[in-house]
């Protein structure tokens, strides 16, 4: 399958949302390689009944993180290639409830979870305070997180947060700090922050 009414699916995600018209127009490649074009009639929201080997069409977004605790990089050598993919893309978060951390989602895909409403998304918070969570990642940008929860609040938007709580890293007054951070934004009707686990590291 080429397109959808003229779209390009990259994802399940665009091919769930483009296949909920009643009158579709698929453009498809045979085995021989040749298009054709395919009209269906169907009711609003009826699944077409296709299955995809991956629910991402256009390759998955990885992690550049180096958090301490990670059990990708931790995988001893010569196993297969599929255990060493560092899983940070917010589709699979949404689709699936894996956990990502916001810092390579870049401005075309705030856009996109603004207007698909991809929401709830899953996210390893670990800490709130900038310079202990960039330090935990070891990478810059993970010092954003404040202003991308009050971001999705901004939109109603929510997260589930989650906390892998490190000794010496982010426990202590750093664990009640993002705890406290966390639970400002767990208010209203519809909280940004529904839930917040903390995971100990032992």
């Amino acid at each position: 399958m080429v397109s959808i009414n003229g779209a390009k699916p990259r994802d399940l995600i665009d091919y769930q949302f483009f296949c909920a018209d009643e009158f579709l127009e698929l453009e498809v490649l045979d085995r021989k390689g040749l298009t054709h074009t395919v009209e269906v009639e169907k009711d609003y929201d009826e699944d077409l009944g296709l299955e995809f080997e991956t629910a991402l069409f256009d390759g998955l977004i990885q992690c550049t993180n180096r958090c301490p605790f990670c059990f990708i990089d931790q995988q001893p050598p010569g196993r297969r290639e599929s255990l060493y993919l560092k899983d940070d893309d917010y589709r699979l978060s949404f689709l699936y409830g894996s956990y990502l951390t916001l810092t390579n989602v870049t401005e075309r895909e705030w856009q996109r979870i603004e207007a698909m409403r991809l929401s709830p998304l899953y996210v390893s918070v670990h800490a709130t305070e900038s310079e202990v969570r960039s330090r935990l990642l070891k990478n810059p940008r993970a010092g954003l997180i404040l202003d991308q929860l009050a971001w999705f609040e901004a939109r109603q938007l929510q997260i589930h947060a989650q906390v892998v709580l490190c000794p010496g890293i982010n426990d202590g007054p750093h664990l009640e700090q993002t705890l406290r951070d966390l639970a400002a934004f767990h208010r209203g009707d519809f909280p940004a922050v529904a839930s917040i686990a903390v995971v100990p590291v032992v």
